[in-house]
């Protein structure tokens, strides 16, 4: 392929998606008492990306999410022997805002940037900071990409005087990646990525009873990539692998296929599938320890061992300068899914995820 220079985007771009989020209720045979009712989210996402100048290019994206529903709060053996979850009693409201800010310089041989961004609840406080940069070789067929972030999060959970939480927390969290992409012909590529994230500090849910983790954590994923074209059916696929490990006791790996299949000029569409399996953290417990004060344990089902399955299909469709695109997602859990076995929870999570988007260059 001929060398080329990265280039910073020549028009700009302003775009809109709501999103929504449905958890299923929690099965009547697990729950022990409190609302069924699990999480409902809406997410409403901007973004604008413009050139700045001949050489730069500024990204601003802004969400706002509002959330209601009952949250697990610990976990019990129920008078039959079974494990059983009390569920929050009263539904929970919440609103997150977050606004991000990106400016990136292009070069003849690559890219860098730097990036801000901040995220506020009536609870939670959160600031970060980033840089990243790329550059390219061989002609212009591989890429070396690397980058740093940081973040600060306080926490201040609401009624912690009636139900004996902390009152004001923090915790800070660095994390670095290197990654390395290869073009193979003119209709491939692969990419392989190492990222490193280490936490630090307040890292315990307050708002599950019994809850008590390290106060510090370090996570490790190995990501890689292929994508290929194929010419004859104007399509491409997707195809991603991910191992992950932390020092909490948890391994994962996590498999996605996706088709991108043309339509004449206008239309794409895009199934696909994922898998993800994860063993349980080594301080998971399916029934909450009340008896050693001070030990780490959690009921948490996203510190369970389980499996997951989800597909997906995008719709995307161009008119002129309007871009439109709709995302349908389902996502199943089980602990049978897991390849890993041990300790699972009977507050596994499904749901439902819808998007809906727009887009407008100018």
């Amino acid at each position: 392929m001929p060398a080329r220079a990265d280039t910073p985007p020549t028009e700009t771009s302003l775009g809109y998606r709501i999103s929504t989020y449905e958890e299923d209720k929690l099965p009547e045979e697990f729950l022990f008492s409190g609302s069924p009712e699990r999480y409902d989210i809406t997410i409403h996402q901007f973004q604008l990306v413009t050139p700045v100048g001949e050489n730069y290019g500024l990204t601003l994206s802004s969400s706002y999410e509002s959330m209601s529903g009952a949250s697990p709060w610990y976990a019990l053996e129920a008078f039959d022997g079974e494990k059983s979850i009390v569920m929050s009693g009263a539904t929970i409201h919440e609103q997150r805002r977050d606004y991000n800010l990106t400016m990136r310089r292009y070069q003849d041989n690559g890219n860098y940037a730097f990036s801000l961004g901040t995220s506020k609840e009536n609870d939670y406080d959160s600031w970060s900071g980033g840089f990243d940069m790329a550059r390219n070789f061989n002609n212009d067929l591989t890429t070396l990409s690397g980058g740093i972030s940081f973040s600060n999060d306080d926490i201040n959970p609401t009624d912690a005087a009636l139900f004996n939480r902390v009152t004001d927390e923090s915790k800070r969290t660095a994390s670095g990646f290197f990654s390395l992409s290869q073009i193979i012909d003119q209709n491939s590529l692969f990419q392989s990525s190492l990222n490193i994230t280490r936490h630090n500090g307040f890292l315990t849910d307050p708002y599950k009873l019994g809850d008590l983790r390290p106060e510090s954590r370090t996570q490790v994923a190995w990501s890689n990539a292929y994508r290929r074209f194929f010419t004859s059916l104007d399509a491409a696929i997707h195809l991603d692998l991910r191992l992950y490990d932390d020092d909490f006791g948890i391994n994962s790996v996590t498999l996605d296929a996706s088709w991108y299949q043309n339509i004449g000029d206008s239309w794409q569409v895009t199934p696909s599938i994922r898998y993800y399996s994860q063993s349980a953290a080594d301080f998971f417990t399916p029934v909450n320890d009340f008896t050693s004060p001070g030990i780490p344990n959690s009921s948490d089902y996203r510190l369970a061992a389980y499996g997951a399955v989800s597909g997906g299909l995008q719709v995307q469709t161009r008119l002129d300068d309007l871009t439109l695109t709709f995302v349908l997602e389902r996502y199943v859990t089980d602990d049978g899914y897991s390849l890993y076995g041990g300790d699972s929870s009977p507050a596994l999570v499904n749901f439902t995820r819808m998007s809906l988007g727009v887009s407008y260059t100018f």
